[in-house]
């Protein structure tokens, strides 16, 4: 590769993309603005790059080893040579916090944060474990031509998902005279992909519950595909499949997509594709019961509309192949009116069973917390009677049902049982003339398997020896704040409109209920648990405590006593669920 030496009056030159279609890239601006949004200027580089420039000529020439792009990537090796394309493998150099790239850790996630607030994450959005500075296996392209609008509107959205892997920056260099338009992605396999063989059921359907949460995350976000997916736009990062390529998106002009169906029944025909070879569906003895049940309910009834319901029935599917295991559940619970109450409105139940036949033991766990509210005589009487209601349906259908049919509806259950409660509430808030009403996290524990509902802010946590995972998402403001970008995980911490949740026990007639499944193996953990406790503790503090207590109990005396002296703002309530080896 040959190149020439500088030319003192071609300096290289770095220009920030805007983000609307009517962006004028015709020629190069030597003193760049720094105008525009902080989100903006954080995400597109505005600084004068180190780059060497490059002979004056028409040819697209490879850049020098070693060269610096944006002032922020390192050169260390040239991936792809084409007349108007080059990929470079590079490496962050640059830790400035305006622009410092943020990792999520986990293997099983490995979210990537460009920055996009004036606090920065801390923790990951979608795992919640502690993020870590720098990016590995980042790659640069360089091409002669502008980048797509679409793709320059998704960096400044920064996207950041277990499942997602968009690109991080997007900026136009000045080298030799000529504009080089630059994109910073990351790494992503599609080797997987490629192959002839179709991979084992459950490997598919995990494929298919990734990809599902990932697009409803990017529908969260405005973006859509029209309801045409190529494959192509998906690639792999480990065993996890993840949205890549993002030139053939589409942005909602409302920022955020309502009519998602489009776009779930394009990727439903992908996994149908990778499942059975064929491109339409075809109904037959050959595909299995609840497959086929999956793909009725999608192209037939189009009763799954988004891709939660799509990652819902694919749970339930992968859940229904795994039999549960034979373990006991070890439990501790506590509930405490806090420092500054003076009521305590918040109701446990905590409901166990434990069969053993022919040496083979059947746990089963029924666990609810609500968090009520309405003051005296109004939250401590919902959250009671929604307690109430749970043990009497468990006591009367529940648990006999599981020990004569093991493979009773459980979701079913949960939902009428929570409709019920909601009802109930509902009318003794009208007869009584009050505002009570109540949150309310409860979950069902067949063995190792989880069933788990919410409304509110209530919360469910997966918790072993490398992470805490909320499961729940809150059905508050500052949640749809945080996923709008608005703000940080952080700051919705201290938002003033923190506490306030838009859906509730008891507000209306009718409840849209949302049913998750979640398997444990043994020593894993599910913790349940009011505001009041994380309120007042960050999800770090919770797993360090929850992993050194002795015992499930140990561990929610001493969540409580934490949360009081953090402040004890609130009623504090919490469940612990401990997955033990029989």
């Amino acid at each position: 590769m040959q190149c020439a030496m500088p030319l003192p009056d071609s300096p290289a030159v770095t220009r920030p993309l805007e983000a609307g279609p009517e962006s004028d890239m015709a020629a190069p601006n030597p003193n760049p603005s720094t105008e525009g949004s902080p989100k903006t200027r954080r995400l597109v580089q505005t600084v004068r790059s180190g780059t060497r420039p490059l002979n004056r000529t028409a040819e697209f020439l490879n850049r020098p080893a070693g060269a610096i792009f944006g002032d922020r990537y390192r050169y260390l090796e040239l991936l792809e040579n084409s007349p108007a394309q080059k990929r470079y493998r590079v490496e962050w150099i640059n830790s400035a916090d305006d622009v410092a790239l943020h990792v999520c850790p986990n293997p099983e996630c490995g979210a990537i944060f460009p920055p996009r607030s004036e606090v920065p994450e801390m923790y990951c959005t979608d795992c919640g474990t502690e993020l870590e500075l720098g990016v590995k296996n980042l790659i640069l392209i360089e091409t002669n031509l502008p980048q797509p609008d679409s793709l320059v509107r998704v960096v400044s959205k920064g996207l950041s998902h277990g499942s997602v892997r968009a690109p991080l920056a997007v900026f136009v260099e000045q080298v030799g005279g000529a504009l080089r338009h630059c994109l910073l992605v990351p790494q992503v396999d599609r080797a997987e992909l490629e192959r002839a063989d179709l991979p084992a059921q459950q490997r598919v359907l995990a494929w298919g519950r990734d990809l599902s949460h990932g697009l409803d995350y990017l529908h969260d976000n405005g973006v859509h595909f029209n309801g045409t997916i190529d494959p192509a736009w998906i690639g792999m990062t480990g065993s996890r499949m993840v949205w890549s390529d993002f030139s053939g998106c589409v942005h909602h002009p409302e920022g955020y997509v309502t009519d998602r169906y489009p776009d779930t029944l394009a990727l439903a025909r992908l996994i149908y594709s990778w499942l059975t070879g064929r491109e339409n569906y075809e109904p037959g003895e050959e595909t299995p019961s609840a497959l086929q049940r999956l793909f009725d309910q999608v192209f037939s009834t189009a009763a799954i509309q988004n891709g939660v319901q799509l990652a819902h029935e694919i749970d339930i599917i992968m859940q229904e192949a795994a039999a549960p295991l034979p373990v006991d559940l070890h439990s501790g619970r506590l509930s405490h009116v806090g420092m500054v109450r003076s009521l305590n409105e918040d109701s446990l139940l905590v409901l166990e069973l434990d069969r053993s036949q022919q040496s083979v033991s059947r746990a089963v766990g029924i666990y609810v917390v609500a968090d009520g509210m309405g003051g005296h005589a109004g939250g401590e009487v919902a959250s009671g009677r929604i307690v109430d209601l749970f043990a009497n349906k468990a006591f009367s259908g529940l648990l006999p049902g599981l020990l004569q049919q093991p493979a009773l509806d459980l979701p079913a259950w949960l939902t009428n049982t929570v409709k019920a409660a909601n009802r109930e509430v509902f009318d003794l808030r009208k007869s009584a003339g009050t505002d009570m009403g109540s949150t309310l996290v409860a979950a069902v524990l067949i063995g190792n398997r989880a069933f788990i509902t919410h409304v509110g802010d209530s919360r469910a946590y997966f918790i072993n020896s490398n992470e805490i995972r909320q499961l729940t998402v809150d059905h508050s403001l500052v949640e749809r704040m945080v996923a709008n970008h608005q703000i940080s995980r952080e700051e919705a911490r201290r938002h003033p409109q923190r506490n306030v949740i838009y859906r509730t026990i008891g507000d209306k007639p009718e409840l849209e209920v949302e049913i998750l499944q979640h398997t444990l193996v043994v020593e894993e953990y599910l913790l349940l648990c009011s505001d009041g406790l994380s309120g007042m503790l960050d999800d770090q503090t919770i797993h360090k405590i929850t992993l050194s207590a002795k015992s499930p109990q140990d561990a929610c005396n001493e969540l409580v006593n934490a949360a009081n002296l953090a402040g004890g703002g609130d009623n504090i309530s919490v469940i612990l669920i401990k997955v033990a080896a029989v």
